[in-house]
């Protein structure tokens, strides 16, 4: 009665330390998760110094000795209430360090609301136009007495000053030009940045009257180029474009419905032949990432290991992190892209494909070795023919992720049509914007079908 009494007491101070009991009792890796999860909770305790997340240490620590004790007395494991008070600890950190304001897209969807609309009219079709361009020079900032600003002889063109400070509010005039004529206001900075005049959030657009008269009012943008600021005493000279415009001519494409049709295909180009690069070095690089084909001696069992590691590491770094290098590298252009694409795919394929390698039926590599058969007849006749399935269905899913991944590699300099998107979205041309998103949208669903069914197929 004494020693089992010990020997209950011997293990209520045992399940004081959960991860002590853990492996005691064989759990080594539940240990290992307790350990580093107990750290993690004190580490996040210390940074932001929380009450609560005290509360929450000491909770996990009970939740995890009364789990301890359910294993030793009833066989049964009750470790749920230390994993919620865990899960409170990281996820209250995650929420207060994301700073979540539930409240401001409500709050500030007036500011949303015009790019929604301007996304939700694509530049499809054209309507070609007849253009007449008058352009009055701004001086921006004011280093002098503002005054009015005309240009022009019989056509002519006011405004209420030639020179402005971003924000300013002007007004504009024109005379004796042509009726009924659509009127759009553009200002272009000095280095030939161009932007619509903007207000309540859309496009001002205006129209001459019968007589060839327009008046209108908008705000100066914010347009001075970052690191061109002028200095004190200085000022720049932008450009206020008077568009007068007229529809002549049957409907067509768009430009940017036209030039997001080109960078698809370029996008499409992109990802086909880094998955096809990828492939060609993945496949035998696979084989030395493979324990079952490479467990043999000690000597390579150090390339499995270096092998894995070098998927491992390389599959780390994001494709945008290659992308930047390359662009470096090679320049702007398909090809930085291209490579990007290359050195982040052969180390994702390679992972994957040896991991196919791992999973074989041994059977018919048992029998062809025991025939005397060396490394690579085995790979020949018993390893390939159970892989070529799934290595093919692989590579068509890779090719669907890398046309994804070239967009956003395209964002800094990779081509393709995520370089245009990224122009486009900083010259805030939302309708442009919305074609090419529609088409990024058009081209991944029909590769997502059309890759899921040849893989059903071949699987």
């Amino acid at each position: 009665m004494d020693r089992k009494r010990n020997a209950s007491a011997v293990k209520a101070l045992i399940s004081l330390i959960p991860g002590l009991a853990y492996f005691l009792e064989g759990h080594q890796t539940l240990s290992l998760i307790w350990f580093f999860v107990t750290l993690a909770i004190l580490g996040l305790a210390l940074w932001r110094g929380h009450t609560w997340l005290w509360i929450c240490l000491a909770l996990w620590w009970v939740g995890s000795s009364y789990d301890v004790l359910m294993r030793y007395y009833r066989n049964t494991s009750r470790l749920w209430p230390a994993v919620l008070a865990a899960l409170v600890a990281f996820y209250g950190v995650g929420w207060e360090v994301t700073e979540i304001d539930l409240l401001a897209p409500f709050q500030r969807f007036d500011k949303m609301k015009p790019y929604l609309v301007a996304l939700l009219q694509p530049d499809l079709i054209l309507h070609p136009e007849e253009r007449e361009v008058f352009q009055v020079p701004i001086e921006m900032p004011c280093v002098k007495e503002p005054q009015p600003k005309t240009i022009g002889h019989k056509e002519t063109i006011t405004v209420s000053s030639g020179c402005a400070w971003t924000g300013d509010t002007l007004k504009v005039e024109g005379e004796t030009l042509r009726p009924g004529f659509k009127v759009e206001l553009w200002w272009v900075n000095p280095i030939g940045e161009r932007q619509r005049i903007l207000k309540g959030g859309t496009p001002l657009t205006l129209q001459t009257d019968e007589h060839g008269r327009f008046t209108a009012e908008f705000t100066v943008p914010k347009a001075i180029p970052v690191g061109f600021e002028p200095k004190p005493g200085e000022y720049q000279v932008h450009t206020l474009q008077v568009h007068l415009v007229r529809r002549v001519g049957m409907i067509r494409p768009s430009d940017a419905l036209i030039e997001v049709a080109l960078k698809m295909g370029e996008t499409i180009a992109i990802a086909l032949l880094a998955t096809t690069l990828a492939v060609i070095v993945a496949a035998p690089l696979s084989f030395l990432g493979a324990r079952n084909i490479m467990g043999g001696s000690i000597p390579t069992r150090a390339i499995y290991y270096l092998m894995r590691l070098f998927f491992n590491v390389v599959r780390s770094v994001e494709p945008m992190i290659f992308g930047i290098v390359f662009v470096v590298w090679v320049g702007l252009g398909s090809f930085a892209g291209m490579l990007a694409l290359v050195a982040h795919s052969i180390a994702a394929l390679g992972k994957l494909f040896s991991e196919v390698v791992e999973h074989i039926d041994p059977g018919p590599v048992e029998a062809i070795s025991a025939t005397g058969a060396n490394r690579l007849q085995v790979i020949r006749y018993a390893v390939i023919p159970q892989i070529v399935p799934d290595f093919a269905s692989f590579t068509l899913y890779r090719w669907d992720i890398n046309v994804r991944m070239s967009t956003i590699i395209g964002f800094v300099g990779g081509g393709g049509i995520g370089f245009r998107l990224s122009e486009w979205i900083r010259l805030s041309a939302y309708r442009q914007v919305a074609t090419a998103v529609i088409g990024i949208a058009l081209v991944i669903i029909a590769l997502d079908y059309l890759s899921s069914q040849i893989r059903r197929r071949i699987v």
